[in-house]
């Protein structure tokens, strides 16, 4: 016995109804109770759907909700563009569509991921650089989306406006960032009390991590002025030498003939921001 057409398209119509994976092509329909969907809910989302769901990639690694949101709305309008050489909602250059990024104009998973990843290392780097926690201050939020886009110089104030908009959007609805992982690295560094920095070509540190990967970076500061080394990995055995510049006015002492009193600090900065320093004064001579 054959079925009639009106039939079969009636049967049809309540399989897919029945079955998130037929309404979706094979993948689950997006869950309109969630009010951070942890699955993309497409470009025809309304905004809040799209932050909301940035926030929460954000928040299970340890990143502020806002961060994403506040660096689409700045790149994209919070859209999933498809330019000639930019694309995606961060205006990521198609020179990054290799590796463990590859296909990422088709899949936005793939640009929230480069962004949080990068985000990371960015804050790993600042920390270990002995600077402030980006994560710590909301009013800092702007600079950090710069490190991570690397626009113009004139156009790294353009982030931190967004900062109040991102927040209406995802409206206090995702879950607040995740920290397991809160145990500092170990370190263990060697700063000797007196130095001739003009003959090591700088202030010299010795620094290593024993027990986990982290970056290290050091800082010599006298009164409100400081220089900083720029923050490496550490060689897998053995100290990795840093030389800090020494500060303008510890110079002129220097120059003077002089000796002079500068404080050195050393840290070491997991992935997670998790942070250990040393530090001490250390007389320089001329």
């Amino acid at each position: 016995m054959t079925r009639s057409p009106v039939l079969a398209t009636a049967l049809l119509a309540v399989l897919v109804s029945a079955s998130p994976a037929l309404a979706q092509g094979g993948a689950p329909a997006p869950d309109f109770d969630e009010p951070c969907p942890a699955l993309y809910p497409g470009d025809t989302a309304s905004q809040e759907r799209l932050a909301r769901w940035m926030a929460r990639a954000a928040a299970e690694r340890g990143l502020p909700h806002e961060l994403p949101v506040m660096a689409a709305l700045a790149e994209s309008g919070l859209r999933n563009l498809r330019g000639e050489s930019y694309h995606g909602f961060f205006g990521m250059h198609e020179s990054l569509n290799r590796g463990e990024y590859r296909g990422f104009p088709r899949r936005p998973e793939l640009q929230v991921k480069w962004f949080i990843d990068t985000a990371t290392s960015v804050r790993q780097r600042l920390v270990a650089e002995t600077r402030p926690d980006p994560a710590a201050d909301p009013s800092s939020f702007g600079q950090w989306i710069a490190d991570v886009e690397r626009p113009a110089p004139q156009n790294r104030s353009g982030y931190q406006p967004h900062l109040k908009e991102a927040s209406r959007l995802v409206a206090g609805k995702c879950a607040a960032p995740v920290h397991d992982d809160v145990s500092p690295p170990r370190l263990v560094a060697q700063i000797a009390a007196r130095q001739h920095p003009r003959a090591a070509g700088g202030i010299v540190v010795s620094v290593r991590c024993p027990d986990q990967d982290c970056l290290v970076g050091a800082s010599a500061s006298i009164g409100e002025q400081a220089r900083r080394a720029a923050a490496r990995q550490p060689a897998a055995r053995g100290y990795t030498v840093i030389a800090v510049a020494v500060p303008r006015e510890a110079r002129r002492t220097l120059r003077a003939g002089r000796s002079v009193r500068v404080r050195v600090t050393v840290c070491a900065a997991d992935a997670a921001a998790n942070a250990t320093t040393r530090a001490r004064p250390v007389v320089l001579l001329p």
